[in-house]
C-alpha cells in the first residue's frame, strides 16, 4: 500500500495532538449504534453463511487457470483504473 502525503500528514497531526494531550478522552466519543446493514441474519440464513468458506478457493483456482491458459483475457489498464477508483473512494 502506498502511503500518500495526506495520510502521512494526518498521522503526524494525530500523533502531535495525542502527545500534547489534545485528544478527547474516550468518554467524550459519540456512541455508534447498529445499522440495519449489519444486523444479524435470521437463523437458517446465518447458519448457511457460516458454513461457507470466506473465499471459494476452487473458483480462484479455476479463474487462475483460465487466465493463465488464455481462455480469459484481462485489460490490465482497465483493471488498474477500477481498483484505484474503488480504493480512493
Amino acid at each position: 500500500m502506498k502511503i500518500s502525503a495526506t495520510q502521512y500528514g494526518l498521522n503526524v497531526a494525530i500523533n502531535k495532538a495525542a502527545e500534547a494531550g489534545q485528544a478527547r478522552p474516550a468518554s467524550e466519543h459519540t456512541a455508534v449504534g447498529r445499522s440495519a446493514a449489519v444486523e444479524p441474519l435470521p437463523g437458517e440464513a446465518q447458519k448457511n453463511l457460516n458454513a461457507l468458506p470466506e473465499v471459494d478457493m476452487a473458483k480462484v483456482a479455476e479463474m487462475r487457470d483460465a487466465i493463465s491458459s488464455g481462455k480469459i483475457t484481462l485489460n490490465l489498464d482497465a483493471l488498474t483504473a477500477a481498483m484505484q477508483d474503488y480504493f480512493q473512494r
